[in-house]
């Protein structure tokens, strides 16, 4: 790449944490045997702030063979969550070079505040910022989103790299002048940062 790279914005769910609530919808799919095609509208609203926590939960519990409390599903789903410590050690080193970093995700700020920031503290201080769906009432993969987080980090678009997990998300930064990497694993993306010619030993 011709431009220097300054700053790395990441993707939360399927890069440094677990698809927590799709994980737990897969396993229940093949368990019980349904497909319920109107859940990512729902999770939208979700990621909106429109719909809480609660009443997600409870919209699961009308899924036919679902007998449990709310607490008791809120449980089973938070069970699902984990961090890939190996991607928070890249980022850290991003950061300890003097790169910005920010994370940009869909999802409902309970969730990390609740589960993410008290499993992990030290979370909030591996980005300079952190902008999160239902506070900013805006979803990836709208534009808005991409450019109001630059606007944070106060960062020029060709010297920014964003990493997700959904193609989708990468796929419409192009035009704004974001560079973009489809994450698949912390491994591969380790050997694209050499090729950028970023060394972080």
């Amino acid at each position: 790449m011709n431009t220097k790279i300054t700053t790395f914005i990441f993707d939360c769910f399927g890069v440094i944490c677990s698809e927590v609530i799709w994980n737990w919808y897969r396993e229940e799919r093949m368990k019980r045997g349904f497909i319920d095609e109107g859940l990512k509208s729902v999770l939208k609203e979700f990621d909106l702030g429109k719909l809480s926590k609660p009443g997600l939960v409870g919209y699961f519990l009308k899924y036919e063979g679902i007998n449990s409390s709310k607490e008791k599903l809120q449980e089973k789903i938070d069970s699902y969550f984990t961090i890939d410590y190996t991607i928070v050690k890249t980022i850290q080193k991003l950061k300890n070079k003097g790169f910005k970093t920010a994370l940009l995700s869909n999802g409902n700020a309970d969730f990390f505040k609740r589960k993410i920031y008290t499993t992990y503290p030290n979370f909030k201080n591996l980005f300079d910022e952190i902008i999160i769906s239902s506070e900013v009432k805006m979803v990836k993969p709208d534009k808005e989103i991409y450019l109001y987080t630059l606007k944070k980090v106060n960062s020029k678009p060709e010297e920014t790299l964003f990493i997700d997990d959904n193609k989708e998300n990468i796929e419409v930064i192009a035009p704004l002048g974001i560079k973009g990497f489809v994450y698949t694993d912390s491994s591969s993306f380790s050997g694209y940062i050499k090729k950028l010619g970023i060394d972080l030993k």
